[in-house]
């Protein structure tokens, strides 16, 4: 145990391991040189007292003051405890079966405790795949295609209105005003969830193509209208 020794040039205290007193020592104040001797003058401190075991704040201490062992967190995680804290602390990812909650092997077609069934994922993704190609039956077939055709049919009697003089307008205007209003009865009964929205698109397509054939024939019927009165 070190005690303290005093220096009889400077008077500066020092602490001396038990094994150095009676041999030559060197103050580390004044360089001098003197006989280590113990200073009974000196207060006596207690020795420092031993510190308290850690336990680790995120895991709670088993019976003793110890933490549990890996082999009690595992038994303790296949048996569904502690689940939340610790899921992982044995190494096992493996699945938990929705039936029990044990932990399953990945590739296992029904669980060794419940005997829950699982489906297979191929299988899973084929049947997935079948209902979003399925169609509801209280839906309204969609006229996508029809609506398409004839705004095309439209658009392009309209813009030959141009080299027939107006006469095509005769054409491109009464049907496009028909296609204008099926698209906008369509677009309305899908938004409402009575007709299959699978269409949506080409609907909205025939549409533009019936509007622009509708100003296309005016402007040209007009045109060829001022003509012929300017004549």
């Amino acid at each position: 145990m070190p005690e303290l020794v005093r220096c009889p040039s400077c008077g500066c205290s020092m602490q001396v391991v038990d094994a150095l007193f009676g041999r030559r020592v060197r103050c580390f104040g004044c360089n001098h040189a003197f006989i280590a001797t113990p200073d009974r003058s000196a207060p006596v401190f207690p020795p420092p007292r031993p510190s308290p075991p850690r336990v680790d704040a995120g895991r709670p201490a088993g019976e003793g003051g110890r933490r549990p062992s890996p082999a009690g967190l595992s038994a303790r995680t296949q048996q569904g405890e502690g689940r939340g804290e610790d899921e992982s602390a044995d190494g096992d990812n493996r699945p938990f079966c929705p039936g029990c909650g044990r932990r399953i092997g990945w590739d296992a077609p029904r669980c060794p405790s419940c005997g829950e069934e699982f489906e297979p994922e191929e299988e899973a993704g084929r049947w997935r795949r079948r209902m979003s190609d399925l169609v509801r039956r209280d839906y309204e077939p969609h006229r996508g295609p029809l609506i398409l055709s004839l705004g095309n049919l439209s658009m392009i009697g309209g813009g030959l209105s141009l080299c027939l003089f107006g006469t095509g307008a005769i054409l491109s205007i009464p049907i496009g005003i028909a296609v204008w209003l099926m698209a906008n009865r369509d677009l309305e009964y899908m938004r409402a969830g009575r007709m299959d929205p699978a269409g949506k698109a080409q609907t909205e397509t025939g549409r533009t193509a019936a509007v622009a054939g509708v100003i296309l024939g005016l402007i040209f019927a007009a045109f060829y209208a001022l003509v012929y009165l300017a004549a």
